[in-house]
């Protein structure tokens, strides 16, 4: 509960303060103690009651009176209970320490990186969503409320931050200036429309794909910025109807999204500046025999042209649908970056 760990915060502050107090109490009761039972001064009360205390093993200044036996016996149990004490309030006070120097960590990881994806909402859409990401090795950072799932993303050692995605300080924090994209998959689209409204605000550049549970909340989520919008349950109706009427365009989809049970996949890559001439046409890419891949499609300025021509026309920054072996397509990646 909030108030328990806000009382637990408050004593564990208090501890080295009263820890200090009882040392000082000890010395002070320890010191007048000798000096009244056995009329030692002031040096010798302090040293006696140091060495006592400390159970260092030094001889008393003086043999001690049968009184004086029993108060340093009285002593050496107070002088074992400050070291006890001690060594409690320096464990706690590690323990305490160790969420922060892991969040430091975290936040300098996720500081460190850029041109990454942020999923916002970690619940059974965002752990699909994840899975995808990681599978496609793509960089991203988690950002999630609930403690007991950003634990269990911080044992697979992912890069997560546990906070509100609503709040821009948040967004902030998991880099969103930098980031390449964001995906909004929390569980209300009045969220889902706060966190694309922010993350627009914030990087006017970056993707953005937004969860709408609502059809009608879809045109809300163009409006502030998303730049694709998913219905769940649609979509995973439309997919269920098309599993059973049109079962091999059901596995075309699924090249389409490259899922990892297919050997062939479809990637979309994106030509960049300074492409030569001589390349600026499927031909002279020469996809086929040069990197075993066939073009698809060419999505060029919003447009998308299937089964283009072999003399067909490219320039930088139109994106070429292949389909072919994941290590082929990264191969032609690389060629062409």
């Amino acid at each position: 509960m909030p108030s328990e760990r806000h009382g637990r915060s408050v004593s564990a502050k208090k501890e080295p303060f009263l820890l200090a107090l009882w040392v000082m109490g000890v010395l002070t009761v320890g010191t007048l103690g000798y000096s009244l039972i056995e009329g030692y001064g002031v040096l010798d009360a302090l040293y006696m009651t140091v060495i006592t205390v400390s159970t260092v093993g030094f001889r008393e200044i003086h043999p001690l009176s049968p009184s004086g036996q029993i108060f340093t016996l009285v002593l050496i149990i107070a002088g074992v209970g400050s070291f006890f004490f001690a060594g409690g309030v320096f464990a706690r006070a590690l323990i305490a320490n160790l969420p922060k120097r892991e969040a430091r960590r975290m936040q300098n990881s996720i500081d460190s990186i850029s041109s990454h994806i942020i999923l916002c909402g970690y619940g059974r859409l965002g752990h699909i969503v994840r899975r995808e990401l990681a599978a496609s090795g793509c960089r991203y950072v988690v950002v999630e409320q609930d403690e007991e799932l950003v634990s269990a993303l911080l044992e697979k050692k992912v890069l997560c931050i546990q906070g509100d995605a609503t709040d821009e300080a948040t967004l902030r924090l998991a880099g969103v200036e930098r980031a390449r994209g964001v995906i909004a998959a929390v569980g209300t689209d009045a969220d889902n429309v706060f966190i694309t409204l922010s993350s627009r605000q914030l990087n006017p550049e970056c993707a953005i794909v937004a969860r709408a549970e609502d059809p009608r909340s879809e045109e809300k989520l163009k409006r502030v910025g998303a730049t694709s919008v998913v219905t769940p349950y649609r979509l995973g109706g439309r997919r269920l109807a098309q599993a059973f009427l049109r079962p091999g365009a059901v596995d075309l989809a699924d090249l389409a999204l490259g899922d990892v049970t297919h050997e062939v996949l479809i990637e979309e890559v994106v030509l960049p500046e300074g492409i030569p001439a001589d390349e600026r046409t499927l031909s002279g890419l020469n996809l086929g025999s040069r990197f075993g891949l066939i073009a698809v499609a060419v999505r060029s300025e919003g447009n998308l042209r299937f089964n283009p021509r072999a003399e067909e026309p490219l320039q930088a920054g139109d994106a070429l649908m292949v389909m072919g072996h994941r290590v082929d397509i990264d191969a032609f990646s690389a060629v062409i970056a």
